[in-house]
């Protein structure tokens, strides 16, 4: 049996945190040895999550948050060295951008067998980056990409992207399809559910996601009021550091009668089969997992262009877009344009979501880890 230790900071709210979840579940039922290696306890989300996974699957803690994401993941670097070297695995998964340099370092420090594996999650190169911390970001990655056994990437669009930034580790990138897509999301609602006492028959539109400047939460909230639709809400799931900053904008715009942040969700089917419209404002992502569960939902989106397959999937499906124009006024007259067509179910929103099912996505993982 292969033991296989998947190494992730601590178990909070996001979507990188909840594939985590669902890949070590699955790899522990197609019958690894399944270690998920988790930095610091006390995350947000934790007690939901292992209430949900695979009873085989080992959880080990290496210590508790003390301060920053970065600070801890080198303060308990030794004592992941440790374990390792007490725990001899056949192969150490990184499970997100953040921890793909600590794997790699721990693994080299430890003198272990194990194949490394990245996973990337969010964009290596992004638009914003330039000057010194541009090129020493690439360098950094160029040392990372040629010296891990594989890197699995979440799209074929940014596959080829990075075969062309780093050719020398062109052949160690493969695709992957990452689990998150559950039948829950899939069952068709004869009915919307009601949310946030909302009256029946007004607009819903949701977005979801920390509140911390990637996701660019204070656009969408301008772009919202500029919106001239009638009886149209905007729920915003998540909570961060931003939020109490978000909420004084929402004052500042007179819009609290039509804007709802009730914070995290465990479960936010119900929100997006309720919404009429489900709007992202990030400013980069990798594959967004709430936008799999947004078209599993039969929600329309738009979205920024903010993740490497974002044309790729939404633009062939009808009542999905892409916002070219990022000012809250162009982006509130694409709310209004989406909002006036008719809700219906598609099927291109449904066969697009099937594909990044649970089951597809364990079987994909195996598929690519099995190569080693």
């Amino acid at each position: 049996m292969k033991h296989i230790a998947l190494l992730h900071y601590r178990l909070d709210n996001g979507g990188i945190d909840r594939v985590a979840t669902l890949l070590a579940s699955g790899l522990a039922k197609a019958g690894y040895d399944v270690t998920l290696l988790l930095f610091c306890r006390d995350g947000s989300a934790e007690n939901i999550y292992r209430q949900q996974m695979d009873e085989n699957v080992k959880f080990i803690h290496l210590g508790d948050s003390q301060s920053s994401r970065t600070k801890d993941i080198f303060r308990l670097l030794p004592t992941a060295v440790r374990w390792i070297k007490a725990n001899p695995t056949d192969l150490l998964l990184s499970t997100c951008n953040n921890m793909n340099w600590i794997s790699l370092l721990a693994a080299k420090l430890s003198q272990s067998n194990a194949k490394v594996i990245f996973k990337t999650t969010n964009p290596i190169v992004r638009k914003d980056d330039s000057g010194l911390y541009a090129m020493l970001r690439k360098w950094g990655y160029k040392i990372a990409f040629e010296k891990a056994d594989l890197t699995l990437t979440l799209s074929e669009a940014e596959n080829k992207e990075l075969k062309q930034i780093f050719p020398n580790a062109a052949h160690k990138f493969q695709s992957v399809i990452n689990p998150y897509v559950t039948d829950q999301m899939l069952a068709i609602s004869k009915h919307k559910p009601n949310i946030a006492n909302i009256p029946k028959g007004h607009k819903i539109i949701v977005s979801i996601g920390r509140f911390e400047p990637q996701k660019n939460m204070e656009l969408l909230i301008q772009s919202f009021a500029k919106l001239t639709v009638e009886n149209c809400h905007l729920i915003i799931l998540g909570d961060g550091a931003l939020k109490g900053d978000c909420e004084k904008l929402v004052h500042i715009l007179g819009i609290e009668d039509r804007v709802t942040m009730p914070g995290f969700a465990p479960h936010v089917s119900d929100y997006l089969k309720a919404a009429d419209l489900y709007v992202m404002t990030s400013r980069y992502e990798g594959l967004p997992a709430v936008i799999l569960e947004a078209l599993a939902s039969n929600c329309p989106i738009l979205s920024t262009d903010c993740f490497l397959a974002a044309r790729e999937i939404l633009s062939p499906i009808a009542g999905c877009a892409l916002l070219e124009n990022e000012d809250p006024g162009s982006i509130a007259q694409m709310m209004h344009d989406a909002l006036q067509k008719p809700s219906q179910p598609s099927q291109s929103m449904r066969d697009t979501a099937q594909r990044y099912s649970i089951e597809n996505g364990v079987a994909d993982h195996i598929q690519k880890i099995d190569t080693l």
